[in-house]
């Protein structure tokens, strides 16, 4: 019988908040994108998927544990969750503070999006919600934006969507997120077109210069 909890480094006391965020380390850790053609990083990251799946569900964990211990693996354990408004702000905070010291250019934006997915899940979501603390759920928005600003373009809108839903219908968040996804679009554009942009530049001024030679 696999340890689930010694995949994901945790205690069998663990709540689901520490699950969460080990799970979170470790898929972002060994994520396939990440490590291509790793294929002990791609065995470890589908082991870390099949704990998680498991031990983040309530009834399913019950059922593991009453099975790890009828094996005689540990003893009954008791957990209990903790996510709240401010423990998803601490982990959007600490997710900008992390990509803040990596390199950019070799980030799998795969990974990132589904990091970013993994803390809007619908389940936070509803929490930020019902809390209705509104400075958190602006600073929220806040965060994410600025962590989805190391994203290509493609892999935003099922971002955006999910803030779309955490803005509640608060016209100020909804036209925030709104502009940035627009903004996001025009700068892509025109990274796309700058080269042509340049290459076109240097051809008139080369024109000119055989132009004004000539002449001479």
């Amino acid at each position: 019988m696999k340890d689930y909890y010694k995949i994901l480094g945790v205690k069998p006391s663990a709540s689901l908040l520490e699950i969460k965020k080990a799970y979170r380390a470790l898929a972002f850790k060994y994520h396939p994108d990440k490590n291509p053609g790793d294929t002990l990083s791609e065995a470890q990251f589908k082991e870390c998927q099949e704990a998680y799946a498991t031990l983040s569900v309530d009834h399913k964990r019950e059922a593991y544990d009453d099975e790890r211990w009828l094996m005689g693996m540990g003893a009954k354990t008791r957990y209990e969750d903790a996510v709240t408004p401010s423990w998803l702000l601490k982990i959007c905070t600490e997710l900008n503070a992390s990509l803040a010291t990596m390199d950019t250019h070799r980030l799998s934006h795969r990974a990132l999006q589904a990091y970013i997915l993994l803390i809007l899940e619908d389940a936070h979501l509803a929490i930020l919600i019902k809390e209705g603390d509104t400075d958190i759920q602006g600073k929220v928005i806040a965060e994410i934006r600025k962590a989805a600003d190391k994203l290509e373009i493609k892999y935003i809108s099922e971002i955006e969507q999910k803030l779309v839903i955490l803005a509640a219908g608060n016209n100020e968040w909804l036209h925030i997120i709104y502009d940035y996804t627009k903004g996001r679009q025009k700068q892509e554009r025109y990274e796309k077109f700058f080269p042509y942009i340049i290459m076109a530049i240097t051809l008139a001024l080369c024109y000119f210069m055989y132009l004004f030679g000539n002449r001479n």
